[in-house]
């Protein structure tokens, strides 16, 4: 590799046949994020593209990190209308890089070396091709629905001109459904599994025709599958899952669809970061993703010190509801487990499990929520008499907990945000 440029977050290198890596690098950082330093550099990649045009063949682009991007680089612990207008600027830029990028005129391919969720799956459904490694625990998706919004960088735009709007609405987005690379492959979103993902991309790259290139559903003849006209039935089947819940989002993941189908390309992506942006300010948003980022911390965070003079022990409980984060962290029969030492945590995690972890007494939380369930109102009031009575419990475990083995609803974001106990 020659002619090796770096600017932000990204670095890119030309090689003596015109294809150029696209490698995302954040300086000093574990993982790749959506921040300033992504789009400044991906912003000056894309420049270096366009001017030397004439010598490009193809773009691969990939991460120098564990997963290939990780979503939007801030962790709030209250999001407040100023954050939630933040996320929205975060959304235009990748939309319109990822359009850039696009629209070369040559062709892209995503190199996926690990897990890439949300704006970072957007990024890489811009490309004309993915190839994925074959690794079980990877992940791919576009989950925004669990936090009350939609993909809105052109993610639900793409899939829907990629699968047609029922596809859409009822089995990828609209669900926040996970893919593991196998599924990925089944289902059509990722075109190849490979040990070597780069050189699986770049093969890929210069095996295509050289001259102008475009994304498959820009070429003259193609259609949507299922057609532009929203099929029937669908609108009741989006109330029926809706009902009983404040949040609006599925109903967006269906406008959005319906409307972007017969829609221009440039207009589609419009309509489709607008409902997003509407979505950012609704009453639930602050609550699911502050969920969000709970459920990031009980799969991330690092154990706490184990508490002496105290006897280890486990409760196990089912997951009782299915929710799109969840499946995005924890696999899907996941159990909870309260444990009464911090020690025991990588133990639980090890064997997928999500650890939970109380302290103070011998009285279980989520027993507690279920024995006052389902009523949300008294499993608050459960909780305070626990907490009253001396039990201690990690704050994030506890809200990601009530949700996922005791049905607290999800928009209020867990029952320790819901009752203010924090």
């Amino acid at each position: 590799m020659t002619d090796v440029q770096q600017c932000g977050a990204v670095r890119w290198s030309w090689d003596a046949d015109g294809v150029v890596t696209v490698t995302l690098d954040d300086p000093g950082r574990t993982a790749n994020m959506l921040n300033r330093r992504h789009y400044d550099g991906l912003g000056a990649c894309l420049d270096d593209l366009t001017r030397q045009h004439d010598r490009l063949r193809g773009v691969v682009l990939t991460s120098a990190k564990r997963s290939f991007v990780s979503g939007p680089d801030f962790v709030p612990s209250e999001i407040t209308p100023d954050e939630a207008a933040g996320a929205y600027d975060l959304m235009a830029p990748l939309r319109d890089q990822a359009r850039r990028l696009e629209t070369l005129g040559r062709p892209v391919a995503a190199a996926l070396n690990g897990s890439a969720l949300g704006g970072g799956f957007e990024l890489a459904l811009a490309c004309h091709y993915r190839v994925g490694p074959n690794d079980p625990s990877v992940v791919w998706a576009l989950a925004e629905i669990g936090m009350g919004i939609i993909p809105g960088s052109g993610g639900t735009v793409r899939v829907t001109r990629m699968f047609g709007m029922t596809a859409t609405v009822l089995e990828i987005i609209g669900p926040g459904t996970a893919y593991h690379p196998a599924q990925a492959l089944a289902a059509g979103l990722v075109d190849e599994l490979a040990d070597d993902v780069v050189a699986a991309a770049r093969a890929w790259v210069l095996a295509q025709p050289a001259g102008h290139f475009v994304q498959r559903w820009e070429r003259p003849g193609y259609e949507i599958p299922g057609g532009t006209a929203e099929p029937p039935g669908l609108a009741e089947e989006v109330r029926r899952r809706s009902a009983r819940s404040p949040v609006r989002a599925l109903a967006a993941v269906l406008e959005v669809a319906a409307r972007s189908a017969a829609a221009p390309l440039d207009e589609a992506f419009e309509i489709e970061t607008a409902a997003c942006r509407a979505l950012l300010s609704a009453p639930e948003f602050p609550d699911l993703a502050h969920l969000f980022y709970a459920m990031r911390a009980v799969a991330t965070a690092p154990p706490e010190p184990p508490v002496t003079n105290v006897q280890a022990g486990m409760r196990e409980f089912p997951q009782i509801v299915a929710n799109p984060l969840a499946a995005v962290f924890f696999a899907p029969d996941a159990r909870i487990v309260e444990i009464t030492d911090a020690g025991l945590i990588p133990e639980v995690r090890a064997r997928g499990g999500i650890p939970v972890l109380v302290q103070g007494g011998q009285v279980s939380f989520v027993q507690t929520l279920l024995d006052a369930a389902p009523d949300p109102a008294a499993m608050v009031a459960a909780v305070r008499r626990a907490l009253d009575g001396g039990l201690r419990v990690d704050p994030a475990g506890a809200d990601v907990a009530s949700v996922l083995a005791a049905g607290f609803p999800a928009w209020t974001g867990g029952v320790l945000r819901a009752g203010g106990a924090r």
